[in-house]
């Protein structure tokens, strides 16, 4: 039996610091000292006593795995191409409803008694899908749900829109990954969708200004 991160629970090296996200608990924190160097050697497979893994097991970080350890610090490679690149999207009257409700959706989703199980869900319908999405398919769609955008009353943020578009693809069985990023000094956290070729909500410039920390998809 080994370790693996609590589902919801993701981290990254940015500033020099292992910097972790917990959905659960809709915080950013990062693990320093004692509690450091114990998670470093657990990653490293090299022995820990057990006052070292008390205290990684009391902060929620791990759970019991299959096989070997997974600790792995999230990855993505963050596209250099937005929608920028691709010619604007057709407006509509069906998107404008769709991308109403589901904005209407994710305010509710992204509550922070609700962010948790709203990633855990999205997580499974993906590996349920198992494979990326048409880059086409998902690109068309996005710029559409753009060009209706200025429609809805409901503010611009990076993760209301990243957790309404990627509703709208996952309803039509289309396999996007929507990423939460940090950087450091000063502390900031952004999240965007992206396909492999694509980011889809925000641009490329601003994604690739953060690490990746957890990515669903």
């Amino acid at each position: 039996m080994g370790w693996q991160l609590t589902p919801g629970i993701g981290y990254c090296e940015a500033g020099g610091e292992l910097v972790f996200l917990d959905l659960t608990r809709d915080k950013y924190f990062a693990l320093r000292g004692l509690d450091r160097g114990a998670f470093e050697r657990l990653r490293a497979g090299e022995p820990n006593d057990s006052d070292a893994m008390s205290r990684l097991v009391a902060t929620g970080l791990l759970a019991r795995a299959e096989g070997a350890s997974r600790l792995d610090p999230a990855r993505a490679a963050v596209p250099f191409d937005d929608l920028a690149s691709h010619e604007d999207g057709a407006f509509s009257l069906p998107m404008s409803l769709r991308a109403a409700s589901a904005l209407h959706w994710a305010r509710r989703a992204m509550r922070p008694t609700a962010i948790g199980t709203t990633i855990g869900k999205f997580a499974e319908a993906k590996r349920r899908l198992g494979v990326v999405g048409d880059e086409g398919a998902i690109v068309d769609i996005a710029k559409r749900y753009a060009a209706c955008r200025w429609l809805v009353p409901v503010p611009t943020r990076c993760l209301i829109d990243a957790l309404a578009l990627d509703r709208i693809l996952l309803s039509r069985q289309l396999v996007a990954t929507l990423v939460f990023g940090v950087r450091r000094d000063p502390f900031a956290a952004h999240c965007w969708l992206q396909t492999p070729e694509t980011v889809l909500t925000g641009t490329s410039a601003e994604a690739r200004n953060y690490t990746p920390i957890l990515v669903i998809g």
